[in-house]
């Protein structure tokens, strides 16, 4: 009589939890549950019709990705066998207080996309303090520690370290604070707010604390939802439209937990993989520990509404500037709020359509109404000194039937979670 298979809940369907269920499957006798009525999570791909009749898909989430700093997505994407294409990333910012327009990654014609760029004084300062931003914030990541010089004991923020370092308000709000906050998905003020140290070596690791050395970045081939139906072929008990209410851990140790449904069913599984956003684990689990309130509790996030749209009028107006990350000022301060950036999808998928694809994050009021194909509403991890540390103590948690996994136990991004998923089947002893 062979061996029962021991039974696996993994909940949600992001990169992570993908990860996790498809590493398990062949050990373990796997249940997929997702709340929404798809699969993916931030890997969210629309099939729209083009002007001119044609099916084309459109990413909104997952964009990018590259080999050099996504070496486990790059393998799952090898060993599913889907294709991938080169991108273009390049940044623009424009403000609509001073006027001012550029792009980087795009030599002279995107940093002086007009001839009276050469006559702003503020700009030209600008472009002087960008690379010794880069020198200062390498020598911090040479540091030992990121405490401060002041004593203080709490990790340095990046607001704290630009004022300290005498960089000029405009560099502030016009380069530094649109990068991190375009790339995090927050709103500009909470963007210098967050670790500077932790936050450093992300950009060094991505090539973006100097001039040259970025990665070459990558889409998926027909749209990024391709590797999330590769995977949902190889696993057989998905659940899709199922939200989970509650996770009930046994009071003997080791002797599994039950899943509570929407429906008001129950569902006996051995292990529990949680793989969704910190405090939605905290929400259903019943009894949590004092270490997983501490922990799980510590990690804040940001919601954005996104739209999906051919509104190119959310795009720079000189054609120098224009980028596949588009960040927008209303004025020229760093003002508190929410993240305005567009991405040109033509641009980063190289669609080829009458029309120009853009997702937009914090732009409603901008975009046409009539040129909306979408509305979505993403969030994303704000990370803070607390959340930073609550990061270290994620292995204390993993005892008992239930495990945890997600972009958030790392800097928010698709290899984050699949690194997160990876560690999660690992702790559950299969190995990939």
């Amino acid at each position: 009589m062979a061996a029962q298979l021991r039974r696996t809940a993994v909940i949600g369907s992001g990169i992570a939890g993908l990860t996790a269920a498809w590493l398990l499957r062949t050990t373990d006798e796997v249940t997929l549950f997702e709340a929404d009525d798809r699969l993916g999570g931030h890997t969210h791909t629309h099939e729209v019709v083009t002007a001119d009749g044609r099916p084309l898909p459109v990413d909104s989430g997952f964009i990018v990705h590259n080999t050099r700093t996504y070496p486990l997505l790059t393998r799952l994407f090898g060993e599913l066998g889907v294709a991938t294409q080169e991108s273009e990333m390049s940044m623009s910012v424009q403000c609509a207080g001073c006027g001012l327009e550029y792009a980087g990654a795009k030599g002279p014609s995107g940093l002086f996309p007009r001839p009276g760029h050469l006559r702003r004084g503020r700009y030209l300062r600008m472009l002087t303090e960008i690379p010794v931003f880069h020198r200062r914030a390498l020598r911090t990541l040479a540091a030992e520690d990121d405490l401060p010089a002041d004593g203080s004991g709490s990790p340095q923020t990046l607001g704290a370290f630009v004022r300290s370092g005498g960089f000029s308000s405009y560099f502030t709000s016009h380069y530094l604070a649109p990068l991190v906050s375009a790339v995090w998905s927050c709103a500009p003020d909470t963007a210098l707010q967050y670790p500077a140290r932790y936050l450093f070596r992300f950009l060094s690791q991505h090539g973006m604390l100097g001039i040259g050395g970025s990665p070459v970045w990558r889409t998926v081939t027909g749209g990024s939802h391709t590797y999330v139906q590769r995977i949902a072929k190889e696993l057989p008990d998905i659940r899709t439209s199922a939200p989970v209410r509650a996770v009930r851990r046994h009071s003997t140790g080791g002797a599994g937990a039950e899943i509570v449904t929407a429906d008001g069913q129950e569902h006996h599984y051995d292990k529990v993989v949680l793989a969704v956003h910190a405090d939605q684990a905290l929400r259903v689990l019943e009894r949590p520990t004092e270490d997983e309130k501490r922990v799980l509790g510590a990690f804040r996030w940001s919601r954005n509404p996104a739209l999906l749209h051919t509104d190119s009028t959310v795009l720079p107006r000189s054609p120098g500037a224009g980028a596949s990350w588009n960040y927008r000022m209303p004025d020229c301060t760093a003002p508190p709020g929410r993240v305005r950036v567009s991405y040109d999808m033509t641009r980063l998928q190289h669609l080829a359509a009458p029309d120009r694809y853009v997702v937009s994050l914090g732009e409603g009021e901008h975009v046409d109404p009539g040129r909306v194909l979408a509305r979505m509403v993403y969030e994303h991890p704000v990370y803070t000194p607390e959340s930073v540390a609550a990061q270290r103590r994620l292995p204390q948690l993993e005892s008992g039937p239930v495990v945890y996994a997600g972009a958030w136990h790392g800097w928010g991004f698709h290899e984050d979670g699949c690194r997160s998923g990876v560690a999660a089947a690992r702790s559950l002893g299969v190995r990939w």
